[in-house]
């Protein structure tokens, strides 16, 4: 018996999103040839979760491409959370810069 209650909408995610960024964690495993099983485990799990918080964004951007924008975003999940990383390190840095 349900009660009603979803946890991926909760958390809003949508499990289309998680599936495309698996797919496409794993082709760039595949593709980028990734070091070891830890490096092919990491493209998938990093894939999964950034398709399925950073796929509606991708789309209102961009485009669907027919459905396969959570495959796209998980095929690039790596260097986009590299990216991203990096921006907030350069942000941080410049902030301590300013209160020394």
């Amino acid at each position: 018996m349900s009660s009603g209650f979803d946890i991926w909408s909760a958390l809003g995610i949508k499990l289309s999103d998680v599936a495309g960024g698996i797919a496409g964690g794993t082709a760039a495993a595949l593709v980028f040839k990734r070091a070891g099983i830890v490096g092919a485990v990491s493209s998938v799990v990093v894939g999964a979760l950034t398709s399925a918080y950073l796929t509606p964004w991708f789309i209102m951007r961009v485009g669907s491409f027919g459905g396969g924008a959570s495959f796209v975003v998980g095929l690039c999940a790596m260097a986009i959370c590299q990216a991203i990383a990096g921006a907030i390190n350069r942000a941080m840095s410049l902030l301590s810069k300013r209160e020394d």
